[in-house]
């Protein structure tokens, strides 16, 4: 009796220890200095303003895409979402422009407050291109066109998706397009299952424009190669690493469109098992690839530059 209330006793104490660490996994060494805005029961939000403006819908985007998330992957992540105003961007991102939203291996996530320098830049560019062509995009994002709604409320789906990778790789990758392409994959699904299409809609008419347009100017990379070798200066680079986000993001609904939710947590099954081994090449990753997607997904990531 006292060998049986000792093992449960174990047990119990196992299962505290692991539900601590879980809840304990993001980083907060990065969190001096910033206002706990309290602004969600599901996830922890930090700011750089004690009472930041207009962030309603990013938390019932992350709320709702958290729903969707823990749903496919069978988890109840909890995560930190840091929102940080140009001037302290610097601080506490790990790439400038100031609004270029990213994820931590440590359970954070940097977006911008207020009106972003990212979210501007690409206002600018919007404003240069003939009327007509923009005008898809005014209907979603008003007049003018509110950018913020893109990098802030549209692609923190995209950063979360990350988390839910990262909780369970952490830095471990075999490839940085690897990543990418299931960070697009979580941000087409998760914005598919909100029951209001807006967010959805508002960054496939921005991609679809900026996939039209061409307004990307002179690209420095274009191989998966490159984008491997030179990830962090393709990433300072802008518009060329959204350039390489438009090409994931068409690959990704049409994954999602053929193969739906159990796709995606099938991706990040793949993602996990590669984890732990060693550096692939090419013709190994790809020969993996297809054995476990088979013929028909490679086909639609078959990389064309």
């Amino acid at each position: 009796m006292k060998s049986k209330i000792l093992l449960i006793l174990i047990v119990f104490v196992n299962s505290i220890s692991c539900e601590q660490k879980e809840s304990d996994w993001i980083d907060r060494t990065n969190h001096g200095g910033l206002n706990n805005i309290a602004l969600s029961d599901n996830f922890e939000t930090y700011a750089t303003e004690k009472n930041p403006k207009n962030l309603e819908n990013t938390i019932n985007n992350l709320e709702q895409a958290k729903a969707y998330f823990d749903k496919v992957f069978n988890e109840n992540l909890n995560f930190a979402v840091l929102f940080i105003d140009n001037k302290n961007w610097d601080t506490y991102a790990f790439s400038p422009p100031p609004g270029m939203p990213q994820a931590s291996y440590g359970g954070n996530i940097i977006l911008g407050l207020n009106k972003s320098v990212m979210a501007m830049g690409f206002e600018k560019m919007l404003s240069q291109m003939p009327s007509q062509a923009i005008q898809g995009v005014k209907t979603h994002f008003g007049d003018p066109v509110n950018l913020d709604k893109f990098f802030r409320d549209g692609l923190a789906l995209h950063e979360l998706g990350h988390l839910y990778q990262f909780y369970k790789t952490s830095k471990n990758s075999q490839r940085h397009w690897l990543n990418e392409l299931f960070g697009n994959l979580c941000q087409v699904a998760a914005a598919k299952n909100f029951k209001d299409q807006t967010t959805f809609n508002q960054m496939d008419s921005y991609q679809n424009l900026l996939i039209r347009g061409h307004q990307w100017g002179e690209l420095n990379y274009k191989t998966l190669q490159q984008f491997e070798d030179d990830y962090f200066e393709v990433l300072k680079s802008g518009r060329n690493y959204g350039w390489y986000q438009t090409q994931f993001y068409t690959m990704s609904k049409t994954l999602y469109s053929k193969y739906g939710d159990s796709f995606v947590a099938k991706f990040r099954n793949f993602l996990i098992k590669l984890k732990n081994k060693d550096k692939l090449d090419d013709k190994a990753l790809n020969e993996l690839m297809t054995k476990e997607f088979g013929q028909e997904v490679i086909n639609i990531i078959k990389w064309k530059y």
